[in-house]
């Protein structure tokens, strides 16, 4: 069986795609058309593909990791003899390119297929921490795709990703809570649900750096994110970000533009690319009023630099005994509102006993009953105050602080502390 292994990088395909018949997927794509049903999301997706070439077969197959079960959906005269858990599948997850085309080898004709394919194309993709996909295209045309193809598919997937994320975890979410009494707090239930798995339960473990984090929200569900993102060769990211308004419309918001970012960062993006492609996809699938802000930080353990991008987010204090703080502001505006903006990077080397405390407004503009806020010279001074002790002493002691001044907090409420040893 011939076969074509493309290991480009998606940062490659959405500089360099050519036009290709398949560009259409990316106009045609909107997330804020999808339901939360995983069947509908899937279905939708396939009519998408069969609306852009009809004659193509497809199918999108989901791997749960955890169960070791296969779900997904297909259109007709898909061959499902080739979908299984022995084959396309299989093979496509177990390879590491952006996409795989390949020769079918030829069949016998039968009933069910009296024209069988001959050419495929498989773009896998991660569509959850612990579900794996693929997208699996067949012709019945010899040659039918190319690399160009490829691409266009590739960024496709990753774009669909974000709207599989989140049928996923409604789903699950509605089978744990089929017991609910009512609507409403089924849908309570389910958002509180699906924000508190977003959340890290632990901090990572880095040689030479202590990390501690909090997110409170305000109501039952909130609109703050904060994330740690595994990177190769000792690096390690960290993601802040508030999403506008608050309760279940901006979790819901911030659950897509979480599976969004991880699906972009992690394929080797740069940050500000990754900025700019999120926050293009954002501006085309929200409401006008709807917009992120975001902090993200990648740090290089064995060296100490910090590269960082800042979206419009509450600027991060790096705090350095006997030496004037320094805001973390470098990048651009908030995401989702001006499509054709742009981001820029800048590094930091830290220091020994530096301490970089990343945190939402529900911290900084926390108000007392006189108007005053919980501004950035007094979170300073409880850093000054404990900066001999731990990062989670640091952080609690935020937290206090915070809650002594202005009482009981009306805004969601993130911290994540960074302390070098």
């Amino acid at each position: 069986m011939d076969m074509i292994v493309t290991k480009q990088k998606r940062r490659q395909a959405s500089t360099r795609v050519k036009r290709s018949r398949w560009s259409r997927l990316l106009d045609e794509f909107r997330s804020r058309d999808l339901a939360l049903d995983l069947i509908q999301v899937l279905q939708h997706l396939l009519k998408l593909l069969q609306k852009v070439d009809p004659v193509h077969t497809a199918g999108i197959l989901l791997l749960d990791e955890e169960t070791r079960t296969i779900q997904g959906q297909v259109t007709d005269l898909f061959d499902r003899d080739l979908s299984g858990g022995e084959g396309a599948l299989q093979a496509a997850l177990r390879n590491t390119a952006s996409f795989v085309i390949s020769s079918l080898p030829a069949r016998p004709a039968t009933a069910d297929c009296p024209e069988c394919a001959r050419t495929q194309i498989v773009v896998p993709f991660r569509a959850s921490p612990h579900v794996r996909g693929a997208l699996i295209l067949r012709s019945r045309m010899p040659m039918a795709y190319t690399p160009q193809d490829g691409q266009v598919l590739s960024e496709f997937a990753v774009r669909a990703s974000a709207a599989i994320e989140s049928a996923l975890l409604h789903q699950k979410v509605l089978r744990e809570t089929q017991e609910a009494h009512s609507e409403a707090e089924r849908d309570l239930v389910m958002a509180q649900e699906i924000m508190a798995r977003l959340i890290p339960r632990t901090a990572p473990a880095i040689p030479g750096y202590e990390v501690a984090s909090v997110n409170v929200p305000a109501k039952i569900v909130g609109g703050d994110l904060m994330d740690f993102i595994a990177l190769p060769d000792e690096h390690y990211g960290f993601l802040v970000a508030d999403a506008s308004g608050n309760g279940i419309p901006s979790a819901l918001l911030m659950t897509g533009f979480r599976a969004l970012f991880r699906g972009l960062i992690q394929n080797d993006f740069n940050i500000r690319s990754v900025f700019r492609k999120a926050n293009q996809q954002l501006a085309e699938s929200t409401a006008s009023h709807q917009f992120v802000s975001a902090f993200y930080a990648a740090l290089d353990a064995s060296t100490a630099r910090l590269i960082y991008v800042n979206g419009g987010h509450v600027p991060p204090l790096l705090y350095r005994p006997s030496q004037p703080p320094r805001s973390l502001e470098v990048g651009g505006p908030v995401l989702g509102v001006l499509p054709a903006a742009s981001y820029h990077e800048d590094s930091v080397v830290l220091r020994p006993r530096d301490i970089l405390v990343c945190y939402s407004d529900g911290l900084s503009e926390a108000e007392n009953a006189a108007g005053q806020v919980f501004d950035s010279e007094r979170i300073l001074r409880v850093v000054e105050k404990n900066r001999s002790r731990t990062a989670e002493a640091i952080r609690d002691a935020l937290q206090e602080e915070a809650r002594r001044f202005a009482g009981d907090l009306r805004d969601d409420l993130t911290i994540l502390v960074l302390k070098f040893l």
